[in-house]
């Protein structure tokens, strides 16, 4: 028998690579004839190579919803909604949790397959917060009201600043609002500006109250400095890591929906999780399609998935009583914020204007540039990266 080799990408957490093996190992049980070599590096990576050049390179890819409308414009990757109408057609958006499927749909075609599903809510230590007599907060105004109360007995809130982080919070908090940014295609990328400035206010709020280190944290260095450290009690909003909750960490962090502005505070946080697609170029479509819809089954989702420090997309995964009890409640702690959240715009070139829209939330966080300056310094990348993509 001749073996078929994909090649494979992914990213850089246990998250990720965890089930890696034991998917390929457990499809490789009916396709022994397929081989998969799985690469891994930061999905930060993407915004630096056309996505055309990456799927030329690469069999599978494991990449998120906001370059969907590169990957169409390219016609870089399978239309999966073509190659599995059962598991990703209109009629499954049911099958998997929040917006987890539709975020990949865009210009007619589903993209990539959802196999992580993540939105930002917020974490805690609850041994540290129960130590003071604190319970978890509902909202935004319930956050800083518990940051004044924990930065009086020695405690911190947190919340991440590097590029995405700060812009997935303010553009969460302006959804949250009934604000969010113009996802529509056929629009200019616009936002208002009082939004913009009101969730700007918001989010200073807790950053002053927050941890000096925060201003270097991405969503893992803070999951990672919760779980290792005991002056870091509460975030409102981050991309959530299901597996900072696993039995096997320090201190076991706990999940819960994420604190906005208005009511339904937890509605509107930018939706994250991940999907796999396959490139237009593999030689090998037929084994590649093959993984994918294993990747989807029961098996993949339910059990192999989560029993390695995965976070599926399958509402079925997410009910599991099971998977529930492995995450510390994590999937009945956020499943609002999941049902709720925000899609934000995947046109051609987005990743290049969230890339520069969150360089410029870093300035301003670290207060080299002022409010005013960094609404300017927004918009002024929107109508530069739009403009561009549209040449």
């Amino acid at each position: 028998m001749t073996n078929i080799r994909l090649r494979g990408l992914a990213w850089g957490h246990r998250r990720a690579t965890g089930p890696l093996a034991p998917l390929t190992a457990a499809f490789q049980k009916s396709r022994p004839d397929v081989e998969i070599d799985w690469m891994v590096r930061p999905l930060s990576d993407f915004e630096h190579q056309p996505i055309r050049d990456i799927a030329s390179q690469n069999d599978l890819l494991i990449v998120d919803h906001p370059f969907s409308g590169d990957v169409a414009a390219a016609h870089a990757f399978v239309a999966l909604d073509e190659a599995m109408p059962d598991l990703l057609g209109p009629q499954a958006d049911a099958l998997y949790v929040g917006p987890s499927l539709p975020s990949y749909r865009f210009a007619g075609h589903v993209w990539a397959a959802p196999i992580d599903a993540a939105t930002p809510h917020a974490v805690a230590r609850m041994d540290l917060l129960e130590r003071v007599g604190e319970s978890l907060p509902k909202s935004w105004e319930e956050t800083v009201a518990l940051g004044r109360r924990l930065r009086a007995k020695g405690l911190y809130l947190a919340t991440p600043v590097p590029t995405p982080h700060a812009f997935a919070t303010v553009a969460g908090l302006m959804a949250n609002m009934g604000k969010p940014i113009n996802t529509d295609p056929a629009g200019a990328c616009e936002f208002d500006r009082d939004a913009m400035a009101e969730a700007l206010d918001a989010h200073d709020e807790v950053l002053a109250l927050s941890h000096p280190d925060t201003l270097r944290w991405n969503s893992i260095d803070l999951h990672e400095a919760m779980v290792m450290r005991d002056d870091v009690a509460f975030a409102p909003c981050v991309y959530g890591y299901a597996t900072y909750a696993e039995a096997d960490m320090r201190a076991r962090l706990t999940f819960s929906d994420f604190c906005g502005v208005r009511a339904p505070y937890e509605a509107g946080s930018m939706l994250g999780g991940t999907g796999l697609a396959v490139s237009a170029s593999s030689k090998h479509r037929e084994a590649a399609l093959a993984f994918v819809r294993f990747a989807l089954s029961r098996e993949a989702q339910d059990r192999i998935i989560p029993e390695h420090h995965g976070q599926p997309a399958l509402v079925t995964s997410w009910e599991d009583p099971a998977n529930d009890a492995r995450f510390n409640g994590f999937y009945s702690g956020v499943r609002r914020s999941m049902e709720t959240a925000w899609i934000r715009p995947r046109r051609a070139g987005y990743i290049h204007f969230q890339a520069a829209a969150g360089a410029a939330l870093e300035r301003y966080c670290a207060r080299e540039i002022s409010r005013n300056q960094v609404i300017d310094q927004m918009a002024d990348a929107a109508r530069k990266t739009f403009a561009q993509a549209a040449a």
